[in-house]
């Protein structure tokens, strides 16, 4: 009886296995997603300003900089052993805005979070 069991088991679960990674692997137009660049669905999403904001204080930890966050202009995503996120954000530097391109690793699950890139451009 044990080998039915694990027949009903691979019969059932793989499948569903398999068709979870084939929605996270492919966007709806059948590109793939894993580790290329997808462009944000908006740059006003509450976890695209939380990583922008982060970028932004990060800078002025390492940089002893008073950058004041302002908004997300645009951005992209890329999924590979956590997430990258490249944005474009505007920031106030003593009442001038400027544009920055930041990138950001985020790995959630793990708790961890990194400023890879700041630029002021």
């Amino acid at each position: 009886m044990a080998y039915f069991h694990h027949i009903s088991f691979f019969m059932i679960i793989v499948p569903l296995f398999f068709n979870y990674f084939s929605d996270i692997c492919f966007a709806e137009n059948g590109q793939k997603t894993v580790g290329n660049w997808l462009e944000i669905a908006s740059p006003d999403d509450p976890i695209v300003i939380e990583i922008g904001e982060f970028a932004v204080d990060e800078h002025n930890k390492d940089t002893n900089s008073t950058l004041k966050f302002e908004r997300v202009v645009k951005g992209d995503m890329q999924i590979v052993g956590g997430m990258n996120w490249r944005l474009t954000i505007e920031v106030e530097d003593v009442k001038v805005v400027k544009n920055c391109e930041v990138l950001v690793y985020q790995q959630p699950w793990q708790n961890v979070t990194k400023l890879i890139d700041f630029k002021i451009v």
